[in-house]
């Protein structure tokens, strides 16, 4: 969707996020709502939330959808179309960061008699969590 605001949430894997509709407020006069990613995933018509996950629930008191929990797999774009709109006010950008891929098979760089330099390829897919350290066990 061209043009449109994002608003990015970022979240983990297995915990529970709560994305809230661009736009809609507690003065917000809602007949219809659709949540949609390149699918309608959740609806709000005749009063009525609709849901096509069990992980998902539209709250019907703000219109927020809550990913329960949430999974690699939710990362996307969504859009909240209020009262039969075309463009949402803003596109949600989510990204679900899981545990990473373990590195590749390390690479003897250099050595010397009292070090080594190792080398490995590691994940660089944006839904792993980022790699904040390494341990690295020796054998004699």
């Amino acid at each position: 969707i061209e043009n449109i605001p994002a608003v990015k949430y970022v979240a983990v894997a297995g915990k529970n996020i709560t994305l809230d509709c661009p736009g809609v407020n507690e003065r917000s006069l809602v007949e219809t709502l659709v949540w949609r990613t390149s699918h309608t995933i959740a609806e709000y018509v005749n009063g009525l939330p609709l849901v096509s996950n069990q992980r998902l629930t539209l709250l019907a008191d703000n219109f927020s959808l809550v990913l329960s929990p949430a999974s690699a797999s939710d990362t996307a774009e969504y859009s909240c179309l209020l009262n039969d709109r075309h463009n949402p006010e803003a596109v949600v950008d989510l990204l679900v960061q899981d545990v990473p891929d373990p590195p590749g098979r390390p690479l003897v760089v250099s050595f010397t008699s009292r070090s080594v330099d190792l080398s490995w390829a590691h994940s660089q897919d944006p839904r792993n969590a980022p790699v904040t350290n390494f341990i690295i066990e020796t054998r004699r």
